[in-house]
């Protein structure tokens, strides 16, 4: 509802008799001070092309803008309150004047006219004029009303002021009614009007009234009209509703879902258009697209034949530029082929709504490609253009090649224990290989050995991903060749001597203490996102595992006789495929579930045949600044299974209070955790108390040699315990100290904790 502000005038004296025009008067006055609502929401909406549309009352001026110079007052004040184009503010286009008759005589206006303006009351009829051009007011005259709208003629600045001195004199009300189209909008008007009769009012109190109704906003026209009785003044209030709705028009709304049209506009249905309703239902198809990141506009809003029409301005990319910048910011010569970026942007493209789901596509485009920085910057063509949009994607590369060399301490160094803790590496990276976004990665990694008078381990991963092959559904590629050492030293190793109690265990004394298995491990994997949170890898892998001692000769058995491989020779061959599906879900209450399925087919006689099932669960809860983690996690194998493939239990990844397999070797196992992390340093350093139990669910004779039983471990077990961790600039590291069941302390070091 916007309008103008207007000056407030009137014509001074008393009012001609023998007139019956005022009822006519006062209607234009007040047409003229409330137009159509609609016209009014035609008006604030087509001149910003924006849809800024408030629901305020008319306001009267107050008395120190009134005359000559107010009126300059009142319309500085009312631009300063947002009263123009576009404006919050909604000021009034007119103001309405009821003034009464000084007296009875002097029926001549002050400016000296005769009198007839074209606003006149009308008389009941046990009241007759018998004035004539001397303005005698007949019995019947108890005052005059006189209704002047915005713009009337004036006297002067006195006359003005006699006039709002005139207009705050009350004024006895006698009754009022209301005329309306139905029973319904009578009585809505009738509640919001605070009048009440045989009571005096002034002409304030009546515009009050008036904007009151209008503010319900189901009327167009609300027309005040009075007859003088020996009571006092008859007020009758002239209602004209709005427009039935039938049906809305929206055009242009290419991204507005229909369904939210319809659930937006649905209750309007049928009834009286309602202005605030209409506003309400705009505002939450804005609310839409402020959601959605959409900059669209809605104007033009109009009501023709009870059809609500209005438009949107959804504006839409022109032509996408790719350009590549260095360093600098500079423009240069890249060396990705255009058609590698454009496949990420799905919403970047000619003729598309500019939608929040462009960052979306740069933020895909920086996760999958490796890009240093990707940004948006766009070029508005003129308006004879349709407003489209040019689009600038602006890329900076990473170097293409890089070399890199360094040292530190291994994870899995911690948990062997001894010197294999330390590590030497040196990595050559080239990314954007072929100028298709994939990455070409070799690794090669020293560690010395536990015995310092062999060789050191030596390790060589090479990595070729593919961050999309191209397909729908976004899969990745990689292909890849690994050769990893790892020590079985606390699984198949001799158990270390208390008193004679080794003599029991009919260990040989010159079978070796130490004992490694080295795999060579070469394959492909496919992953893809399969729905929210979820994706799934499928991989075809060929492993080669030998057993060799510290001094790197071939171990087939270990300290007890016990075979260390399943084919009973120095190495196993297997061919595996493997189905793995995982949900992660990030954000305050994380939660990730792991389920995986490798089968080992025998292509060869020779080659191993088994099935191995893995579960893992993970759920963090964080109550009063505290993080509650409960994890839980299992496998099962069936076929032939060599004892390194065996599931240890026991160690920093799973009971703690124990040393590395320290609770048994199974074929089946399950453990569970639960741990209470509070921040000690905000973001630095938290401290933890934790509780882990395990059990290899009797399975551990079913392995060969039965590691776990030869060497006394219990088979089930549990650790408690606390520790503490710290963020680094190497990652998370945890100190933790642990009681076994059994009553026996031990410290575990090492890196995040990988349940």
């Amino acid at each position: 509802h916007k309008s103008e502000t207007g000056g407030m005038e009137s014509g001074g004296g008393g009012v001609g008799s023998g007139s019956g025009a005022g009822a006519a008067g006062l209607r234009a006055a007040v047409a003229a001070a409330h137009s159509s609502v609609i016209a009014q929401i035609r008006r604030a909406s087509g001149a910003s092309r924006r849809m800024q549309m408030q629901q305020t009352a008319p306001t009267v001026p107050p008395r120190s803008q009134w005359g000559a110079a107010g009126r300059a007052r009142a319309a500085a004040a009312a631009a300063a309150a947002g009263g123009g184009e576009g404006g919050g503010g909604i000021p009034c286009l007119a103001t309405i004047s009821l003034a009464t008759s000084a007296g009875r005589g002097g029926g001549r206006a002050a400016d000296g006219s005769d009198g007839a303006d074209p606003i006149r009351r009308r008389r009941s009829g046990h009241g007759q004029s018998t004035g004539g051009a001397d303005g005698e007011s007949g019995p019947g005259a108890r005052g005059g009303v006189r209704f002047v709208g915005a713009g009337a003629s004036g006297g002067g600045e006195d006359e003005e002021d006699e006039a709002v001195e005139a207009s705050s004199r009350p004024i006895l009300i006698s009754s009022i009614d209301f005329d309306g189209s139905t029973p319904e909008l009578e009585q809505l008007a009738r509640r919001v009007v605070t009048m009440k009769p045989n009571f005096s009012y002034t002409i304030e109190d009546i515009t009050a009234d008036v904007s009151r109704i209008f503010n319900t906003g189901f009327f167009n026209k609300v027309m005040p009209e009075t007859v003088d009785t020996r009571d006092g003044v008859s007020l009758t209030f002239k209602l004209q509703a709005n427009e039935v709705i039938r049906g809305y028009v929206i055009d242009g709304a290419n991204e507005l879902p229909v369904s939210e049209i319809t659930e937006t506009f649905r209750p309007q249905c049928g009834k009286v258009l309602s202005s605030i309703a209409l506003v309400t239902a705009l505002g939450s198809l804005c609310d839409w697209y402020k959601d959605n990141n959409m900059p669209a506009d809605i104007y033009g809003v109009d009501v023709r034949d009870g059809v609500v029409m209005m438009n949107t301005n959804e504006p839409r990319i022109g032509t996408v530029e790719i350009r590549f910048l260095d360093q600098a910011g500079e423009t240069t010569k890249g060396h990705t082929r255009p058609e590698y970026i454009h496949r990420h942007l799905k919403s970047i493209k000619t003729g598309k709504a500019m939608h929040g789901r462009m960052v979306d596509d740069i933020t895909d485009l920086l996760a999958t490609a490796g890009y240093e920085d990707v940004n948006l910057s766009f070029n508005h063509r003129r308006v004879d253009s349709g407003g489209a949009v040019d689009t600038i994607v602006n890329v900076t590369e990473r170097p293409s090649t890089s070399f890199s060399g360094g040292g530190g301490i291994s994870a899995k160094g911690l948990q062997d224990g001894g010197l294999s803790a330390l590590i030497a590496n040196a990595d050559y990276n080239r990314r954007n290989l072929f100028g298709k976004s994939q990455t070409l990665n070799a690794r090669v990694e020293i560690s010395p050995s536990s015995n310092l008078g062999t060789k050191p381990e030596v390790d060589i991963r090479l990595a070729h991903l593919d961050p999309w092959v191209g397909d729908a559904h976004r899969t990745s590629r990689r292909t890849f060749l690994d050769s990893d050492s790892s020590s079985l030293e606390s699984i198949h190793a001799r158990a270390e001597s208390v008193g004679d109690d080794d003599a029991d265990l009919g260990a040989a004394d010159d079978g070796p203490r130490s004992v490694f298995v080295r795999r060579i491990i070469s394959g492909v994997e496919y992953r893809r996102p399969l729905a929210a949170c979820w994706t799934g890898t499928l991989a075809a892998t060929w492993q080669r595992a030998s057993t060799h001692d510290d001094l790197k000769r071939p171990c087939p058995q270990d300290a007890y006789g016990s075979p260390l491989t399943f084919s009973g020779l120095g190495h196993d061959t297997m061919a595996n495929a493997l189905m793995r599906f995982v949900y992660n879900r990030d954000g305050r209450n994380e939660a990730q579930l792991v389920v995986s399925a490798e089968q080992a087919l025998p292509l060869r006689p020779d080659m191993l045949s088994f099935n191995r099932l893995n579960v893992r669960a993970q759920r963090s809860v964080h109550v009063a600044g505290a993080r509650l983690t409960v994890a839980a996690k299992g496998g099962n194998i069936v076929g032939d299974l060599p004892p390194y493939e065996a599931f240890p239990i026991g160690g920093a990844n799973s009971v703690r209070g124990y040393a590395e397999g320290g609770v048994g070797t199974g074929r089946k196992f399950i453990v569970g955790s639960a741990e209470l992390s509070v921040p000690l340093v905000p973001d630095v350093l938290n401290g933890c108390v934790f509780f882990d139990i395990g059990s290899d669910l009797k399975s551990g004779v079913s392995v060969l040699g039965d590691p776990g039983g030869t060497r006394g471990k219990p088979g089930q077990g549990y650790g408690y315990g606390l520790g503490v961790s710290a963020m680094t600039p190497i990652g998370p590291l945890r100190l933790e100290y642990a009681f076994s069941d059994k009553g026996v302390g031990r410290m575990h070091c090492g890196m995040a904790r990988n349940f």
